[in-house]
């Protein structure tokens, strides 16, 4: 079987498989400088279009099992609290319309899974995050995802539970379906509701919207940045995989997490592993 990186991956402009050399090197720095700054890394242009087109040609086939979400939350994922102001950015809730594909339905064999396992995406991903291990997760739902925003899709305003989100966009909306987020609005320290809740205004001058098309690889540290994508339109879907990687082997969801996540399909006997 052919390396999976050579033909998708655009190895000239994104040597993932020579972190070693001089523009390996290089890449690395400017990616880790880019998280320094706004903890964002994008990687425009790191599938080809024919690496695009084939990722996307086996999104394509898989997205008729997406389950699907349409209602209203939080970006908090809290229940509401009426004991706090009505204008709390906590009880003010927005729509979410979106597709998932959990990873259990991903083929063992396919382009896209085998890109996501391979030695040395995981490397690649490891050294920019400065972290001493990284494992394709564990869970076989949540190990690799995807996800489609019709339209009329969003996906609400929300800070991430993990520590940072690895994203490959194979297809881009028509129009809009942006990326947006907002650095820093948390920390160790608390957060600015008040920043928040211009946020949720539209009145916040500080969100960023990073030039993304199919085929972009992003790093994302979102845990502190509150981020969203913006309502999709048009007749073209907007098509993202979730690459998910643990900093220790054998992690996996509780069972109610990932029936919330993926639907009641996925409540059946645990393989054996430590919860995430």
């Amino acid at each position: 079987m052919p390396d999976v990186l050579e033909g998708p991956v655009d190895l000239n402009r994104w040597p993932i498989d020579d972190l070693d050399g001089d523009a390996g090197r290089r890449m690395i720095e400017s990616c880790r400088a880019d998280l320094a700054s706004l903890g964002c890394c994008n990687l425009r242009g790191f599938l080809t279009d024919a690496g695009t087109a084939a990722l996307m040609a086996e999104a394509d086939a898989l997205l008729e099992h997406a389950y699907w979400k349409n209602g209203r939350r939080n970006a908090y994922f809290t229940e509401d609290d009426p004991s706090l102001p009505a204008d709390d950015p906590r009880r003010m809730s927005f729509p979410i319309v979106m597709g998932q594909v959990a990873g259990d339905l991903i083929p063992p064999a396919s382009r896209l899974r085998r890109l996501y396992e391979h030695p040395a995406k995981v490397e690649f991903t490891r050294r920019t995050l400065g972290l001493a291990a990284l494992y394709p997760r564990a869970d076989r739902f949540q190990d690799l995802n995807l996800i489609v925003l019709p339209d009329g899709g969003v996906q609400l305003w929300h800070y991430d539970q993990n520590h940072f989100s690895v994203t490959l966009l194979l297809q881009a909306a028509t129009q809009c379906g942006d990326f947006e987020f907002v650095p820093a609005l948390r920390s160790k320290h608390g957060e600015d509701l008040e920043a928040v809740r211009r946020l949720f205004r539209g009145k916040h001058p500080g969100v960023v919207r990073p030039e993304r098309e199919a085929g972009t690889l992003t790093l994302f540290r979102g845990e502190n940045a509150m981020h969203r994508v913006s309502p999709v339109c048009g007749d073209k879907a907007r098509v993202t995989a979730i690459l998910s990687y643990d900093e220790a082997p054998g992690l996996w969801a509780p069972d109610e997490v990932n029936a919330m996540i993926y639907g009641p399909r996925v409540r059946e006997p645990r393989a054996v592993g430590s919860p995430i």
